[in-house]
């Protein structure tokens, strides 16, 4: 299922012409939401769903209201048109209201549709899996998988005459085998990608597969601070920890660790990671979904968060910005990053690599400190020690409590950028480019015993 451009507006025009109030936004969301996911080495759901939605806001000065309904006839929309508008009567002044956003705003034009990705559907997926199946039979372990796909269009119009549109579709393959004893654990997968043929089902299998078949009877090692290469989905959920913190509102109120010395002030303008941490929000990505569309229908724009560890910029949103007369960004880091990676594959920063421990996966991260952004979580699905330049020996889980202000200071070595979403779903918003990465001094507290 899929919207044109012109069968959004029209759905849009309707509720704007319908909707009497000093203003009218409408958020316009639908498409398809499907997958495959298998266990115990064999499929156990094959899921789709064709879903839309409007959301509409109504505004009385400073008074605002919105619903949600799933039906465009007119009985439905004329309904939650009631409702908005009753709802909005009764509400109290909002002090942080801001006015619709304007038209004209410049859309970065985005190529995120492609046709390949658009079809991946049960047929192509259950092929994907009995490869993945196929290989895990030969290998003797039993895989767990996930295969999303997302073929969405999203859009916003309000009663100024903005009108924004814009379509995607990305798909996933993300995979955990086990051994039968359940002793050994491995995790592999790449996700975000609008180009459904770069998802190779057999790597991503023999890579899982392995660790799994690896990992079994892991030795206790004592915690302490360790060497440790975060492969790319450990290193973006360690990444993302940091970018909660880049909001500007809570820097200049003193509330985060991006917050100055002084009462207002910030630590953009200073060097905080390591030469070489850049961490940007592009627009039109090559291998990743990214909205040209920010926050009530702006145009989302390409920034700099972080360039050779200088904090470059912070978000702002429109009230913040406004408030402290400043551009509204536009664009959240949280939606969709690209840290720039190095040239180092996994396998030569091993090899480079005296002591320390090779990490497959994060799990349950916490915050501990929120100025400092300290966070605690576990490893899992396979953990590895590497000595002299290779990986010896599988051993226990540990638990592990640090920042990323540290983390980003103690890079030693960069892999290439890999699809990879920072969030614990894999789902948008948080798709992001990251590389795995070597980080020196990472303090492992205590073990951790699962596989």
């Amino acid at each position: 299922m899929s919207y044109s451009r012109e069968e959004v507006k029209a759905i849009t025009d309707k509720i704007l012409n319908m909707a009497k109030a000093d203003g009218v936004e409408v958020e316009f969301q639908g498409g398809e939401r499907s997958a495959t996911r298998y266990a115990n080495s064999s499929i156990t759901a094959n899921l789709i769903e064709h879903d839309q939605q409007v959301q509409i806001t109504v505004y009385y000065g400073q008074k605002s209201a919105s619903t949600v309904t799933h039906q465009f006839d007119d009985a439905s929309l004329t309904t939650a048109i009631d409702e908005a508008q009753a709802l909005a009567r009764r509400k109290p002044d909002n002090p942080e209201a801001m006015p619709l956003v304007k038209p004209p705003q410049t859309y970065v034009p985005v190529e995120a549709v492609m046709d390949r990705t658009v079809d991946f559907g049960p047929a192509e997926r259950a092929a994907m899996v009995k490869q993945s199946l196929d290989l895990c039979e030969k290998k003797g372990v039993v895989g767990a998988g996930y295969i999303p796909k997302l073929h969405w269009t999203q859009a916003t119009a309000n009663s100024e005459g903005l009108f924004s549109y814009f379509r995607f579709a990305e798909a996933s393959f993300i995979l955990t085998c086990r051994t039968p004893d359940g002793t050994g654990s491995g995790w592999a997968g790449q996700t975000g990608l609008k180009d459904v043929s770069q998802i190779d089902p057999v790597a991503i299998t023999e890579t899982a597969a392995d660790k799994a078949l690896k990992s079994q009877k892991p030795r206790a090692i004592e915690p302490g601070d360790y060497t440790v290469i975060l492969e790319s989905r450990p290193a973006a959920r360690f990444l993302s920890l940091l970018l909660s913190s880049m909001d500007a509102r809570a820097a200049e109120e003193g509330r985060s660790f991006m917050s100055g010395p002084e009462r207002g002030s910030t630590k953009v303008g200073q060097k905080l990671f390591g030469d070489n941490v850049t961490i940007r929000s592009v627009i039109n990505d090559p291998t990743l979904r990214q909205s040209p569309v920010g926050e009530d229908g702006l145009a989302a724009q390409d920034v700099t968060w972080v360039e050779k560890g200088v904090v470059k910029n912070l978000y702002y949103s429109r009230y913040w910005g406004q408030k402290q007369g400043k551009p509204a960004t536009g664009t959240n880091p949280g939606q969709s990053v690209v840290m720039d990676g190095g040239t180092m594959s996994v396998e030569e920063m091993i090899k480079s690599t005296k002591r320390g421990l090779l990490v497959s996966f994060f799990w349950y991260m916490r915050p501990v400190e929120a100025m400092s952004i300290l966070y605690t979580g576990m490893t899992r699905d396979g953990l590895f020690l590497i000595e002299n330049g290779e990986v010896t020996t599988p051993v226990q889980n540990f638990r592990w409590n640090e920042s990323p202000v540290v983390g980003l200071n103690n890079i030693t070595a960069l892999g290439p950028a890999q699809p990879m979403h920072t969030g614990e779903a894999y789902d948008q918003p948080g798709t992001a480019m990251i590389p795995a990465m070597r980080i020196e001094d990472f303090t492992m507290t205590s073990v951790s015993p699962a596989v």
